[in-house]
């Protein structure tokens, strides 16, 4: 092979390598904004309404309540009646609570967030972000799970308006069985003073415990 031949296939192997690496590039460039914009956030109080539709596409379920995250690794979700739920993040557990069943599920954080990225919201340091592949696109982020993930489930983040500052919208959440939660968030309240009793969980008496932990 003459020198020209071989700056040729160098030149060609460098080039497809560079191609390979563009997507991966994007990705880790589109995380790092995300993970950017989710840093100017120290906590969020909001109201909620949730619609749950079938893989058809079928309204199965609405629901309504209130919401409270501070980070890192404190999150309050709590439905409202007929169908109350309440669940607690409190830095080491996480805890869901059906009154209707009289039961209360705990589990460990760290292995919850490795199951669902709606919980990638309160750390971004957490490991479990490297199973994601983030895709920004307009006011928007999509979070796709890596084969290699535990997870199947898929989120997409809504912003209302671009830049650094902007609030959370609207939250889209996939089980990857077809069934897809969007959550409207109003009444945002950003940044404030939030009372650490909101991220305590005591089981109430008489109330039955399935540890998951």
């Amino acid at each position: 092979m003459n020198v020209f031949k071989k700056i040729s296939v160098v030149l060609i192997g460098s080039l497809f390598s560079s191609l390979l690496a563009l997507p991966v590039m994007a990705a880790d460039a589109d995380r790092q904004a995300l993970l950017t914009r989710l840093d100017g956030l120290t906590t969020l109080e909001a109201d909620f309404s949730q619609e749950v539709t079938d893989s058809n596409g079928e309204l199965v379920q609405q629901l309504h309540g209130h919401m409270a995250l501070a980070r890192p690794n404190l999150l309050h979700w709590q439905t409202d009646a007929p169908d109350e739920t309440l669940m607690v993040a409190d830095g080491q557990n996480l805890w869901y609570y059906n009154p209707f069943v009289e039961q209360v599920t705990v589990y460990a954080q760290a292995d919850a967030v490795a199951q669902s990225p709606l919980l990638l919201l309160l750390d971004g340091d957490s490991q479990a972000w490297a199973d994601y592949e983030v895709k920004a696109e307009a006011n928007s982020y999509a979070l796709q799970p890596l084969p290699s993930a535990d997870s199947t489930q898929s989120l997409q983040l809504v912003f209302n308006e671009k830049g650094e500052a902007a609030q959370l919208q609207r939250i889209i959440l996939d089980d990857g069985q077809g069934q897809i939660s969007t959550i409207e968030l109003e009444n945002v309240k950003l940044n404030r003073v939030l009372s650490r009793e909101l991220f305590k969980f005591e089981v109430p008496e008489g109330i039955d415990v399935d540890d998951q932990r």
